[in-house]
């Protein structure tokens, strides 16, 4: 019996699935980035000890566990998926590989996936109405796409000089309106926000890249890389145009200074752990510079990418 034991035939090795891969290195990027939005949160929260309860700080770790597992479930699949071992793998998580292999089944991990839900909706949705409401106006205040943008409004205003009173009266609006706009209360359409840039006499190439990320407007992908490289130029300058040396520091000198500046200037873009660091140190969201990233692999022409920007 043992002696028929040993003829066996050696486990086939895993099946290679490139796009099974791709999606949930996709998806481990995007799970990031939420673990980042709750973490924001929660470093929120924890600053306001006498009012928010342990209970409410512990949902938001045992929300960041939930994501954790999810990010590991993705990374093991694409691992296996691009028919590399597993065995890598099964010290850094504690188990064997065998436990590796049953505990993330490719075809259940791909379910769990395209079903997840973003938690910054459902964490907020959670929230009394009042909580909610001053724990998303914080967040979107450091990072959403509408606030950069108003940023680099209010930024445009203070330069010149210019009242609200007086763009209200050259745009033909009410000056409650304009304060909504430099607030990020409230979207401006891209003539107004040109307006606004045309009052200040700044030039409106400056915000159009944050115009085009706070509503949904992609570039074509041969423009994409241009386009990048635009929108961190435009973080930059709605971050109040910070230094060279003060951005490094941001990143604690996780890049290089030439690296920086292939970001804001080409040729080409960086890796993409590059572009991730200065989005961060820029108050930008990584989401946001990840799918035009993702634009510059369907040019057809080279972008300065590597074949490890995108892990």
């Amino acid at each position: 019996m043992s002696a028929h034991h040993s003829d066996k035939s050696p486990r086939p090795g895993p099946a290679v699935d490139y796009d099974r891969a791709a999606r949930c290195l996709d998806a481990a990027r995007d799970i990031a980035e939420d673990c980042a939005i709750v973490a924001d949160e929660l470093s929120h929260k924890m600053c306001m000890v006498s009012s928010v309860s342990v209970a409410d700080q512990l949902a938001r770790f045992t929300e960041l566990a939930r994501l954790a597992e999810e990010g590991i479930s993705a990374l093991v699949v694409a691992q296996r998926s691009e028919g590399k071992p597993l065995a890598v793998l099964a010290p850094v998580l504690g188990r064997t590989e065998d436990r590796v292999r049953k505990k993330y089944p490719p075809g259940k991990v791909d379910t769990a996936l395209s079903q997840r839900r973003r938690p910054e909706r459902a964490l907020m949705a959670a929230q009394p109405p009042e909580e909610a409401t001053v724990a998303k106006k914080t967040l979107n205040r450091l990072r959403t796409p509408i606030q950069r943008q108003a940023c680099a409004l209010s930024r445009m205003q203070a330069e010149a000089g210019v009242q609200q009173r007086t763009l209200a009266a050259k745009m033909h609006v009410d000056p409650s309106l304009v304060s909504r706009y430099l607030s990020g209360e409230r979207q401006a359409s891209w003539g107004q926000a040109k307006t606004v840039a045309d009052i200040c006499g700044r030039d409106a190439h400056l915000i159009k890249p944050l115009w085009d990320t706070a509503t949904g407007v992609l570039p074509p992908a041969e423009h994409a890389a241009e386009a990048l490289r635009a929108y961190l130029r435009a973080l930059r300058y709605a971050d109040g145009a910070p230094s060279q040396e003060s951005i490094l520091a941001s990143t604690h000198h996780s890049i290089t200074s030439a690296e920086l500046a292939q970001a804001f200037h080409g040729p080409g873009t960086p890796a993409w752990t590059v572009v991730r660091h200065v989005t961060m140190a820029l108050f930008g969201l990584t989401d946001t510079a990840h799918q035009l990233c993702r634009l510059t692999r369907h040019t057809g022409r080279p972008s300065g990418l590597s074949a490890e920007a995108f892990g």
